[in-house]
């Protein structure tokens, strides 16, 4: 990738919120965790698709406050900088009302729906929430997950850096009053398992997953203890995904494409004889959505 093209990608992050559930109501042979989910409004980048909570960073990110209040030192030489991990929170927060900040915070209901409006409005208003409450972001309990570059065919290009975070209460200690979506940017907000989330698609309660997403589920699917995410996650080498598009065919549908993924034997970079790694995706005038996902010998399929 060219300087240039570089300079052309807007720095963005999202954040993966998985909650525990209780014990009484997780299903035999289901993960013991839900997943934070919010459909997008018509209008924007990825309309009406269902994604984790994120965005665009914002200036007010960079900051150099932040790394005051939080003592910051990176975990490692690859670590994103700092403020994708501050955007993904503050972002999360925004868009959902769930805050992942250190301690616990005390805020009530009417409190939270204040805040995210001056959040919404300013950026450098979640510094000011976290100073004048004595609240910290918690990057700690952020896990790099992945790391997506939006291929060059798109008008639109992002350089979108996933974070997982496992929250410290379940989720039954939210309520529709406290999470809920913001009604601009997003409409709807849902809790899914992995599992559940895959099934909401195929029946199509979730209209439209972009790959990022669906690729991200299917990485999470395996795991059906919250206990184990960060554990295993942490560890994983971060690769840099950036599709590499090849089309199928073409009929009333619209176009099916195979997206070539690192590690696919037919990437243009990354590649391992013999070994697939790829998303098939139907894209037409109401979107782009994911058919199969396959990675190596599995192959998760999401319609018909």
């Amino acid at each position: 990738m060219t300087p240039e093209e570089k300079a052309a990608l807007r720095d963005s992050s999202t954040l993966i919120i998985a909650a525990p559930i209780s014990k009484s109501k997780v299903q035999p042979g289901e993960a013991n965790y839900k997943l934070l989910l919010l459909q997008r409004s018509r209008l924007g980048t990825s309309a009406s698709a269902h994604v984790f909570p994120g965005g665009n960073v914002d200036k007010a990110d960079h900051d150099p406050r932040w790394a005051t209040l939080l003592n910051y030192k990176p975990k490692g030489p690859n670590d994103p900088p700092l403020h994708n991990a501050i955007c993904a929170i503050r972002e999360a927060f925004e868009e959902s009302g769930v805050l992942v900040c250190d301690p616990p915070t005390e805020l009530s209901n009417d409190e939270i729906r204040v805040w995210r409006e001056k959040v919404h409005n300013d950026g450098r208003e979640f510094y000011n929430l976290c100073t004048s409450h004595n609240l910290k972001p918690s990057v700690d309990r952020l896990t790099h997950f992945s790391s997506w570059i939006t291929p060059p065919v798109e008008p639109k290009r992002f350089h979108t850096q996933f974070y997982l975070t496992v929250l410290p209460w379940s989720r039954d200690s939210f309520s529709d009053s406290r999470v809920f979506a913001d009604g601009k940017e997003t409409t709807r907000l849902d809790w899914f398992t992995p599992a559940e989330a895959l099934e909401a698609y195929r029946q199509q309660s979730i209209q439209t997953f972009m790959p990022p997403q669906f690729v991200s589920i299917a990485h999470l699917l395996p795991f059906k203890k919250h206990e184990d995410l960060q554990q295993h996650f942490s560890t994983r080498e971060i690769m840099t995904i950036m599709p590499e598009f090849q089309m199928v065919s073409q009929d009333d549908d619209g176009l099916h494409l195979i997206g070539v993924l690192p590690g696919d034997e037919e990437h243009s970079v990354d590649i391992r004889k013999g070994h697939r790694h790829r998303v098939h995706i139907t894209k037409n005038k109401k979107g782009m959505n994911v058919k199969s996902y396959i990675h190596g010998p599995t192959e998760i399929k999401a319609r018909l």
